[in-house]
């Protein structure tokens, strides 16, 4: 069941387009995550009000909703949209700072390979003889606020957040950059992203994976 329509941000010729998609554990696009599944077991776990209360955590943190509702309202004005999101029971995508209010899932999270580096905003990075997956949490940023070029078979993934103070006097600068090596035989135009209403970031480098 898709929320909302799948859009593309449109890129520079050097940019990759990003695909917008419906909450990670919504999408039928994800299903292929690995243990996906399993992962969404754990957050069945919890009780509806804590489910309820990360989500809304996550989602006022960023002022991000799908796509076409954020559009409408640009072009009529009309909230109306908001509360349909609300009134959705959304299962959130676990951040690194939920998994102690999850049960069991800190404990499972090394052989789930959920955050297993150490690093907040890397979900997972996973590879093989034909490339690599690599999961990154970004709710922090606007999907207008992220950049994927691939550039000298290197992948700049990066995003920036910029936010002024009510009075104009202060700025916050919120930013991240990554940079991979393109595997061996892997192509500019195997490069693919997907980017998750709930701003889950899957960026695959493989063979043949814009064919998919």
């Amino acid at each position: 069941f898709l929320l909302c329509d799948i859009k593309t941000i449109s890129m520079t010729s050097e940019r990759l387009p990003v695909t917008l998609r419906d909450y990670f554990f919504h999408d039928p696009h994800f299903f292929t995550w690995e243990n996906y599944d399993k992962v969404k077991d754990y957050l069945g776990k919890m009780s509806g009000d804590l489910l309820q209360n990360f989500d809304s955590h996550v989602r006022s943190m960023t002022g991000y909703s799908p796509m076409h509702m954020l559009e409408n309202e640009e072009k009529t004005g009309d909230k109306s949209g908001d509360k349909k999101v609300e009134d959705k029971k959304v299962v959130p995508f676990p951040r690194h700072w939920m998994l102690p209010s999850i049960p069991g899932l800190k404990e499972a999270s090394k052989a789930l390979g959920l955050y297993t580096d150490g690093d907040n905003e890397l979900v997972r990075f996973t590879e093989d003889k034909d490339g690599f997956i690599l999961t990154l949490d970004t709710h922090m940023y606007r999907p207008s606020e992220l950049h994927l070029v691939v550039k000298d078979g290197m992948v700049n993934i990066s995003g920036r957040h910029e936010e002024k103070s009510p009075d104009g006097k202060k700025t916050t600068i919120r930013q991240f950059q990554r940079i991979y090596s393109l595997p061996d035989g892997v192509t500019k135009d195997d490069v693919v992203s997907n980017l998750s209403a709930d701003g889950v970031l899957v960026v695959t480098a493989k063979k043949g994976a814009a064919k998919k």
